[in-house]
């Protein structure tokens, strides 16, 4: 539905699985700031330079992660493309909110304020998602609707996940797609 990605050795199909579930594994330990390639390496069971063969280094590995769990989870609840609607702005978001909050409980720092810097995978690919959909959709300005509807959806969701939650992630969604399907004028009334 979003893309199709290639088909791959089974031994590095198998590599890269162990490398993520190390990466995984110590970012439950540990700050992902602290967390060395070594460490990484030696969790999965490989040397160094087996993990430099197919990561160049430890933000690659955990971009690699964060984009595909999230189309995962994104493909799993959009069955079709059939670029805007209100329901897929609805799953997108939701989505979304759900898989940061997720990550977010699941990889909390230990200590400090150390957040994983998964804003390099999310944010693009829900632009890509929007992007495609625009263009399905024959929207004007397909690029700006995009730009706009991503940050929105992503930053909406990257604070209300990093917050008190104090509202439903299902209350989020619903009003932030009304605020960005209706304007902002219709909310100054």
């Amino acid at each position: 539905m979003l893309h199709k990605s290639e088909k791959l050795d089974p031994r590095v199909v198998r590599t890269r699985r162990d490398l993520s579930a190390s990466m995984c594994s110590l970012m439950r330990e540990k700050t992902f700031s602290h967390i060395t390639v070594q460490e990484i390496a030696e969790k999965a069971i490989i040397n160094r330079a087996t993990f430099y063969a197919h990561f160049e280094d430890k933000y690659k590995l955990l971009e690699i992660m964060v984009r595909r769990t999230f189309q995962e989870q994104l493909e799993s609840k959009i069955k079709s493309c059939e670029g805007y609607t209100p329901e897929n702005l609805r799953l997108l978001m939701l989505t979304t909110c759900e898989f940061l909050a997720g990550f977010d409980d699941e990889f909390a720092p230990r200590s400090g304020n150390d957040h994983p810097p998964i804003t390099r995978q999310i944010q693009p690919f829900l632009y890509e998602v929007l992007l495609r959909w625009a263009t399905l959709s024959e929207i004007d300005s397909a690029e700006i609707t995009a730009m706009t509807f991503s940050w929105a959806i992503f930053g909406s969701a990257l604070q209300w996940s990093r917050g008190e939650r104090e509202i439903s992630a299902e209350t989020l969604t619903t009003q932030t797609i009304h605020l960005l399907t209706e304007g902002i004028a219709e909310s100054l009334d």
